[in-house]
């Protein structure tokens, strides 16, 4: 098996230590996966500080078929992953990115997606007056204010509802503490992913709805779609192709299928 190495950084320092295609003392390009390692089963750090998830074992299945260079990953703060982009410390990002348009013009995407997965909102058993954006309005939500879809989302919701916005508490809380205040009453909504929510309802053992959304609200709340991402960068599209072929690899292999049952016990590969 191809070696990959795993760096576990201080938070927030993704800075520009390296340049992108600095040769490791094998002589091969070094490439420098940046990701967040969170949330559980995408990623997460053991207790003898080696890190795991689906995330990570798909980085090494595609470093795997790209023995040309050396890997790393380095564990970071999510927003640091995209300063690390660009800064060049980081040659890939990998953590359930999904695409924005506002990322896509400042990173490139590949073909290939290596996560699809249905997004909407996490309610109390039974409740009924939250099926779409237009219930909203007014409801509590506990948002972790690291940049990523939620926090997007509700952001662009506020602004453009000024007069009865979603209230939200900006705060880090532990996912049992955030399903326990939707099950009491204490929160009126979760933003989350069905794959999500199936493992915590079994991690928990606990029952609560999850409200699908339309397509098109879905899109707008976070693409179904995760990618790598890419600097946009001459190095970067041609990393892009190769990872892009190493994809197709993986799917055609029906390896990429196989890790995504091994982590989430279903196939949220395609």
């Amino acid at each position: 098996m191809k070696k990959v190495f795993v760096v576990l950084l201080a938070i927030g320092c993704a800075t520009a230590l390296f340049a992108g295609g600095q040769k490791a003392q094998s002589g091969k390009p070094q490439v420098r996966v940046g990701t967040a390692g969170m949330p559980v089963p995408y990623g997460w750090v053991n207790p003898d500080g080696t890190l795991d998830g689906y995330d990570q074992a798909v980085v090494y299945a595609v470093a795997e078929l790209l023995p040309q260079y050396d890997f790393s990953i380095e564990l970071t703060e999510f927003p640091s992953i995209f300063v690390g982009l660009d800064s060049g410390r980081y040659q890939i990002g990998v953590n359930n990115i999904s695409w924005r348009q506002e990322r896509a013009e400042k990173y490139l995407f590949p073909d290939h997606h290596y996560i699809y997965n249905d997004t909407g909102f996490v309610v109390k058993k039974g409740r009924t007056d939250i099926r779409g954006f237009e219930d909203l309005a007014g409801k509590t939500t506990v948002i972790e204010p690291d940049g990523a879809f939620p926090q997007l989302f509700v952001e662009e919701y506020n602004e453009a509802h000024p007069g009865n916005p979603i209230k939200v508490t900006w705060v880090a809380q532990d996912n049992l503490k955030t399903y326990t205040d939707i099950i009491q009453g204490n929160l009126d909504f979760h933003i989350t992913e069905l794959v999500s929510v199936n493992l915590r309802e079994k991690e928990f053992n606990i029952d609560v709805d999850f409200v699908s959304l339309p397509k098109e609200e879905q899109e707008k709340l976070q693409n179904p779609k995760s990618y790598f991402v890419f600097s946009r960068t001459a190095e970067g599209q041609k990393l892009k192709a190769e990872v892009d072929a190493a994809f197709q690899k993986l799917i055609d292999s029906g390896k990429l299928k196989e890790l995504s049952l091994k982590y989430f016990e279903s196939d949220i590969s395609q």
